[in-house]
C-alpha cells in the first residue's frame, strides 16, 4: 500500500492508522513490514496555531519499526473558516510542504525533520481565491473581498504534514517574551536562515511570492481593520502611537513595495512560539524553526523588525534594540552576504518596524482570536510594537 492508495486525511479527526503508516513508509522512516497498527493523539498549540491545526501523534508499530519515530507531530489546515481562509487565499498550507520539499535542503539551520508532506492539486475555485490577491484589480477585489474570503474558508483542497517531535526541547513563549540572549541566539540563526537565499536563483519558483503580493488587498484589508484596532487599543495609545497609524495608513501601500528587496526568503512568523531553545547548551543555547506557512520573499527587516518589540519586554527592547540589530548584521556578513551595510539594514529596519504594525492591524481585524492565549499573544505582540513609536521619526523615513 502507497500513500496514492490512501486519500490524504481532511484534518486531525480524518487520521487514521492505514494513512500513517503508507505516509511514513513514502517519507523512508517505516520500513515495509512495518505498519501504524493504532495511535494516540494529544492536542497542541491551542489558541497559538492561527494557520494549523496540530497534534502529537504517538504511533503503536507492529512488524519492524527501527528508526521510526517514537512520536512526531502531524499538521493540518485550520478548521476554523476565517482562519483556513487566509491559509488558501496565502497559499500557505502549500508553501510549508514545498518549503520542505524543495527548501529546507539550502539552509544549515535546524529544522523539524519532514517525514511526509502532501497536497492536493489546486482546484479551479481555489486558483479563483488566489486569482483575488494576485491579479485582479484592487478596486474590483474591494467589492467582492468578502464573498472571495467565505468561499476561500469553504476550500475542500486537502493538505498534510507529518514532522519531527522537538517535545525535548523547550519552546519560545511569546507573551512571556524572550531575554536579550535568547534573541541575540535567534537572530544569529535568523540571520544563516536569510543568507542560505540572498539574491538566490532557487527562490524563482511560482508558489512563492513576493512581500509586495497583494499590497493593494493587504492594505485594503489593513484599513478595514483599523476600527477594531481603535476600538480595542484606543484608550491606551499615545499621540506618537496615533500620528504612527494615520503615516502606515497614508504610506502603507508605498511602504508594502518597498520592503520587496532585497530578495531573500523571509521566514514571515519570526516570533518565539515558533523557536525551540535547546538550553542544555546555555541560556539560549541552539535554536530551531519551525512553521513556514508564512514564507515570502523580500526584505529580511521584516523578519527581524517583526521579532524584536513583539518579542520582549519593552525595558528590555529599548536598552537592546539597536545592538540586536548589530548582532543581526555581523551574523549576515558571517554567513557570506557582503551586499547589504550596516547603515541599511538600520534604515531598513525601521520600514520593517512600520511593516509590523500593518500587519498586526491586519490580523486583528481579520483572523479568529476567540481562544483566550491567541488573543493575550497578539495583544501582547501589538502594545510592544506600539511603545516602540517614540523611536522613530517619521518625517527621516524614506520610501
Amino acid at each position: 500500500m502507497t500513500v496514492s492508495d490512501v486519500a490524504l486525511p481532511t484534518s486531525l479527526a480524518a487520521l487514521t492508522p492505514e494513512w500513517l503508516t503508507a505516509a511514513l513508509r513514502e517519507g523512508g522512516s517505516l520500513s515495509l513490514g512495518g505498519r501504524v497498527a493504532s495511535f494516540a493523539s494529544e492536542p497542541l498549540g491551542v489558541g497559538e496555531g492561527f494557520l494549523g491545526e496540530l497534534a502529537r501523534i504517538t504511533p503503536r508499530y507492529e512488524g519492524p519499526a527501527e528508526g521510526a519515530p517514537v512520536t512526531l507531530v502531524a499538521k493540518f489546515p485550520s478548521p476554523l473558516p476565517e482562519n483556513r481562509a487566509l491559509g488558501v487565499m496565502f497559499t500557505a498550507y502549500e508553501r510549508e510542504i514545498r518549503f520542505y520539499r524543495e527548501l529546507a535542503s539550502l539552509s544549515d539551520v535546524p529544522m523539524p525533520r519532514c517525514y511526509f508532506g502532501g497536497l492536493d492539486e489546486a482546484s479551479a475555485v481555489d486558483r479563483a481565491a488566489e486569482a483575488v490577491i494576485q491579479r485582479l484589480p484592487p478596486r474590483f477585489t474591494a467589492r467582492i473581498l468578502d464573498r472571495v474570503m467565505k468561499q476561500a474558508g469553504k476550500s475542500k483542497r486537502r493538505f498534510a504534514l507529518l514532522l519531527e517531535d522537538l517535545g525535548g526541547l523547550r519552546i519560545g513563549d511569546q507573551v512571556r517574551g524572550v531575554s536579550v540572549p535568547e534573541a541575540e541566539a535567534a537572530l544569529r540563526a535568523l540571520a544563516r536562515f536569510h543568507a542560505a537565499y540572498w539574491e538566490s536563483p532557487a527562490l524563482n519558483r511560482p508558489w512563492l511570492a513576493e512581500a509586495d503580493t497583494g499590497a493593494e488587498i493587504a492594505h485594503l484589508m489593513f484599513r478595514r481593520a483599523r476600527p477594531i484596532l481603535e476600538a480595542r487599543f484606543g484608550a491606551r495609545m499615545s499621540p506618537e502611537s496615533r500620528a504612527m497609524l494615520e503615516w502606515v495608513d497614508a504610506n502603507g501601500l508605498a511602504l508594502l513595495h518597498r520592503l520587496a528587496s532585497p530578495r531573500t526568503l523571509n521566514h514571515g512568523d519570526f516570533r518565539a512560539d515558533n523557536i525551540f531553545f535547546d538550553s542544555a547548551a546555555g541560556e539560549a543555547g541552539t535554536v530551531t524553526m519551525f512553521d513556514f506557512q508564512a514564507l515570502t520573499i523580500g526584505c529580511p527587516m521584516i523578519d527581524v523588525a517583526y521579532f524584536i518589540r513583539p518579542n520582549m519586554a519593552p525595558a528590555d527592547a529599548n536598552a537592546a534594540e539597536a545592538h540586536l540589530v548589530e548582532v543581526y548584521h555581523e551574523a549576515l556578513v558571517a554567513a557570506g552576504v557582503q551586499d547589504y551595510s550596516l547603515a541599511q539594514c538600520r534604515e531598513d529596519y525601521v520600514l520593517g518596524s512600520l511593516w509590523v504594525i500593518h500587519r498586526g492591524v491586519l490580523l486583528i481585524g481579520t483572523l479568529d482570536l476567540s481562544n483566550e492565549r491567541g488573543m493575550a499573544m497578539v495583544d501582547r505582540a501589538v502594545e510592544r510594537a506600539l511603545e516602540g513609536t517614540p523611536n522613530i521619526d517619521l518625517a527621516g523615513v524614506r520610501l
